[in-house]
């Protein structure tokens, strides 16, 4: 596969500098560390997060949990996970899964957990089990004009 045709355009018309990396599929962001023989703090975990009928995107480093608490303190008590059987409604050009973060592409805001600026360069699905995108996490941030947050769990 490769990375879905939306996300490369948006990228190149972006300008940000990026790599497109290739991988064996894999399912979750420890699995795709493993494959790129990376540490999972490199690797992002992407949350889609539903509240009511609009979307936000949550991303964590892979090595850290999510706390509810602090996410439902930020967006309100009806922010929840968005559930894998919705995602093919809500995001049909991806697999289940691989939605990339890039809120601006979507019209959705983009929550960043603090910690994750604690490294130059991420890595975060880009629309497959296969491809990812590598990015300076500044420029990321930059991209998606992302509101740094206290995300995880301690």
């Amino acid at each position: 596969m490769a990375v879905a045709p939306d996300v490369k355009s948006y990228l190149d018309k972006s300008g940000v500098s990026y790599e497109a990396v290739s991988h064996p599929q894999v399912f979750s962001c420890v699995e795709e560390a493993k494959a790129l023989g990376i540490g999972a703090d490199e690797i992002t975990k992407n949350l889609i997060i539903k509240i009511k009928d609009r979307h936000a995107f949550a991303v964590l480093s892979g090595a850290h949990r999510l706390d509810v608490h602090k996410l439902r303190d930020l967006l309100g008590k009806r922010a929840r996970l968005e559930l894998e059987e919705e995602m093919p409604t809500d995001f049909p050009k991806y697999e289940v899964g691989a939605v990339p973060p890039l809120g601006e592409l979507f019209g959705n805001p983009v929550y960043v957990d603090k910690r994750l600026l604690d490294h130059e360069t991420i890595i975060f699905v880009a629309g497959t089990h296969t491809d990812s995108i590598k990015m300076k996490t500044q420029d990321f941030v930059n991209l998606v004009k992302a509101d740094i947050v206290d995300l995880a769990e301690e």
